[in-house]
């Protein structure tokens, strides 16, 4: 009966770690939102994402599609995604308010050496709600496959529970670059 238990515990324990999911963090935060046209108070921005313990250094600058509509920043972080050389992955998600919702969300690898890799800022609308959006999953998630990001995109049914996730696109981790200004985008 022991080695039953035991052995449920283990494959439990496995399988939430395995399973893991973006968490709140207060490690990093945004800071110096500006404006890029002086003549235009509601337009364009820049706001810099730094680390907590060195504000003065910015991880990343993004970039805000219109100021006042503005209305959240989610930064959340996943520990130890399972690709090689990173350590966790930095989530920030600046959501847009209007008549629909929009989420402008920029990934960053976190490496060993502390440097921060971007991937494409994915781009979401939701006007009646989430019929479907783009995501990436790592190999440490639900649905993630070994030394691979996945872009995916999830179809939703009337009552917001995953239908299917749609693989667009995956990349195999060899500690690359990607193209920082490259947008991909979802409209539903």
């Amino acid at each position: 009966m022991k080695k039953i238990v035991t052995v449920f515990a283990i494959a439990l324990g496995c399988f939430a770690t395995y399973a893991q999911e973006f968490t709140a963090t207060e490690k990093y935060t945004v800071v110096n939102e500006r404006s890029l046209d002086q003549k235009e108070e509601n337009g364009r921005a820049l706001i810099d994402l730094v680390a907590t313990e060195n504000l003065s250094n910015p991880i990343a600058t993004l970039k805000i599609a219109e100021q006042e509509l503005l209305e959240e920043v989610h930064i959340t972080s996943l520990k130890a995604p399972g690709l090689e050389t990173i350590v966790e992955i930095l989530k920030v998600e600046l959501v847009y308010s209007a008549c629909c919702v929009s989420t402008d969300t920029y990934y960053f690898l976190v490496s060993e050496d502390r440097d921060f890799i971007n991937l494409p800022r994915l781009e979401n609308v939701y006007c009646e709600g989430p019929e479907t959006d783009t995501h990436y999953i790592f190999p440490i998630q639900s649905y993630g496959r070994e030394g691979m990001i996945l872009r995916t995109k999830k179809h939703y049914t009337a009552t917001h529970e995953t239908k299917e996730i749609e693989v667009t696109q995956s990349f195999v981790w060899n500690d690359d670059d990607f193209d920082q200004e490259e947008a991909i985008s979802a409209i539903k």
